[in-house]
């Protein structure tokens, strides 16, 4: 038989008479014999033909009921809109999906009308009915379908069986208020109407069959720590693991869907590629060299990558990281001290808070700290306190259960604690969290064990907390703005990263190292910059730090002409400083910290309190000016005169 056609009705008075409709099963498709001494069935009076109007206003409700129909596509919207399409489809009082086994036994999926604001569960006194539907739909047989369908102009209820999961049955089921009954036509329309349902069920199932089996290889891809890349047969990357991509130097969502002689500097590992079994053992990329080693399949090809040792500094690093300890470039005093501290803590369980100017490479410290450890083949996870909403913050670090809140996973989702296991989580911006999320945090630090949004149990978490800021965690904590208990807890061991302007020696140390790796990246055979320049990128006091110079860096490159491998002009942005420069005015030797609190001052005194103007002048981002602001305690006074809108802050004197 086909699925949606199983179909059977009864009338109510057939009930309070004593005849049951267990009893009407016919016996030519093998079903069980009418009781003998059972009540005979009620005559049927011929039912009255409908007028065409009236089946023109039945099929554009089935049309309607179709066409949305079509649209859904997740199985639990379809599951519980099913009733209610099936009474736009065929109008009823109401309308209920029951998922029933083969002796009649079922429970309520969904309902509509005036039973879906107090769901009881089946139509009373049918219990036999719904016995019947199920057995007739695992027969298979038209002649059953026949049976079923003719003489049905005195029923108020009809019921149409759906192919289930896992062995049971959906049974749709419709009423009317008793001496009102389904007609022929109004039968054949829901028949149609259950076909197509069973046809979106099954897609919808398909569908989330597909989306669960990708997100299992994605999941299976992240745990893999061997450096993987799988290829289709025209060369798009279908799949990479996280140490594949580190090898690549890009993320994995930025390689996913192109083709991999497309990204910039894979053409060679494509032409090696396409040489299949004869391709060569090594290749060279931008990165360093790789060996490679490949596997057919019947979608493509997987190749698993190796870095092949010394062949480039720092390219051969754990899984999840990007950097290690000798990538902390600089011969500071302060910088050394930073690596003597690392090594020594780096296998310990302490807690680091990381503090520092924006882009002086606070993640890069930590990623080196986790590589530094015996947790480096373990795995490392960062995220970005500021960047979440407050909503979303407390689910992201510890994980919710099911139906924890509305939107959520019917499996749950551990948290980025969980997440981390045995290996290190990042906690970048952390002075940036709410109030309220840090008390929460210090609990978790405290009891070491973190508990699901919508859960009871307490879970053990292994992994080492780093947590890093830019801004001056005690002076918030004099604000009221961090607590002081969560401070301590964080701040076991404290690294400062000092801004560039303080360890201007190591500028040249730094534009050198880049402009060997811009020149690998780049396909040169070398880059430089003149004496001129050189001496201008010291003299800069790079408000954005090493970022700032690491992008100043690849903006001059990509600016130059083929053949052309040396930076002769000085940056666009270093030009428009120098000229901006405010002069002192004094010969006397001023640390540069006195310098720029009054390069500060004098620019906002230039442009009568004007931040956005002075900060135009001094040449840096608005927001850079009222760090400098707040940190020299330059304050707006509203009753200045306007030759000097400025003030002391008397506290920072």
């Amino acid at each position: 038989m086909l699925e949606g056609t199983p179909l059977m009705t009864y009338h109510e008075s057939d009930v309070d008479s004593g005849f049951r409709p267990e009893h009407v099963v016919d016996t030519k498709v093998g079903l069980p014999p009418r009781p003998k001494d059972s009540l005979p069935a009620r005559p049927r009076t011929a039912e009255p033909l409908p007028t065409p109007v009236a089946v023109a206003v039945y099929r554009q409700g089935l049309h309607f009921a179709c066409r949305e129909l079509a649209a859904l596509a997740d199985v639990g919207i379809l599951l519980r809109e099913l009733p209610r399409l099936a009474m736009m489809a065929c109008p009823a009082r109401d309308a209920q999906l029951l998922e029933a086994d083969a002796t009649g036994a079922a429970k309520l999926v969904s309902s509509a009308g005036l039973r879906s604001i107090n769901p009881i569960g089946p139509f009373p006194g049918h219990e036999g009915f719904l016995h019947n539907v199920c057995l007739r739909a695992c027969l298979h047989s038209t002649d059953d379908l026949a049976a079923a369908s003719a003489g049905v102009t005195n029923q108020h209820i009809a019921a149409i069986s759906m192919p289930g999961e896992y062995g049971f049955r959906l049974v749709l089921e419709l009423e009317r208020p008793p001496g009102s009954v389904f007609a022929v036509h109004e039968i054949r329309d829901l028949e149609i109407f259950a076909s197509l349902a069973s046809v979106a069920l099954s897609r919808g199932r398909s569908h989330a069959t597909v989306q669960s089996s990708a997100a299992l290889e994605m999941a299976l891809m992240s745990a893999v720590r061997d450096a993987i890349i799988a290829l289709d047969t025209n060369g798009v990357i279908v799949a990479v693991s996280g140490p594949a991509a580190t090898l690549l130097g890009r993320r994995s969502k930025d390689t996913l869907g192109h083709r991999l002689r497309d990204l910039p500097g894979m053409l060679p590992l494509a032409v090696a590629l396409a040489a299949g079994d004869r391709s060569p053992e090594t290749v060279k990329l931008a990165t360093g060299e790789v060996s490679l080693r490949l596997r057919k399949y019947a979608g493509g090809l997987a190749v698993t990558l190796s870095a092949v040792k010394g062949s480039v500094p720092g390219v051969a690093r754990p899984p999840d990281t990007l950097f290690q300890i000798d990538d902390l470039l600089g011969e500071s005093p302060q910088m050394v001290r930073v690596r003597e501290i690392v090594r020594t803590v780096a296998d310990s369980r302490l807690s680091i808070l990381i503090t520092g100017e924006t882009g002086t490479g606070k993640e890069i410290l930590a990623q080196a700290i986790h590589s530094a450890s015996s947790r480096s083949m373990e795995t490392f996870i960062g995220i970005n306190v500021s960047a979440l909403p407050r909503e979303l913050l407390e689910s992201e670090l510890f994980g919710y259960e099911t139906g924890a809140f509305t939107g959520a996973s019917a499996r749950g989702m551990p948290g980025k604690f969980e997440l981390a296991e045995s290996g290190t989580l990042l906690l970048d911006e952390i002075g940036d969290m709410p109030l309220e999320m840090q008390a929460k945090l210090l609990r978790v630090l405290q009891e070491r064990a973190v508990q699901r949004l919508g859960g009871g149990r307490l879970r053990p978490y292994l992994c080492r907390v780093i947590a890093s800021t830019n801004r001056e965690l005690d002076e918030d904590v004099a604000g009221g703005r961090f607590r002081l208990d969560l401070l301590h807890r964080l701040r076991v061991v404290h690294l400062r990263l000092p801004p560039l302007r303080e360890r201007t020696g190591d500028v040249r140390l730094l534009v050198e190292h880049r402009l060997r790796v811009l020149a690998v990246t780049s396909q040169r055979s070398s880059l430089r910059v003149t004496s001129a320049v050189m001496a201008a990128l010291e003299a800069y006091a790079w408000p954005g730090n090493v970022r700032e110079l690491m992008n100043v860096l690849e903006c001059e490159v990509s600016l130059l002409p083929r053949g052309k491998d040396v930076i002769e002009v000085v940056p666009d942005s270093i030009e428009r400083a120098k000229k901006t420069f405010v002069h002192l005015g004094s010969g006397e030797a001023v640390t540069l910290d006195e310098a720029e609190r009054d390069a500060c001052s004098r620019a906002l005194a230039k442009t009568l309190g004007n931040v956005a103007a002075a900060a135009r002048i001094l040449g840096v981002a608005k927001g850079t000016l009222y760090t400098k602001m707040k940190r020299y305690g330059l304050v707006q006074s509203e009753n200045a005169p306007a030759q000097s809108p400025l003030r002391l802050d008397p506290s920072r004197d």
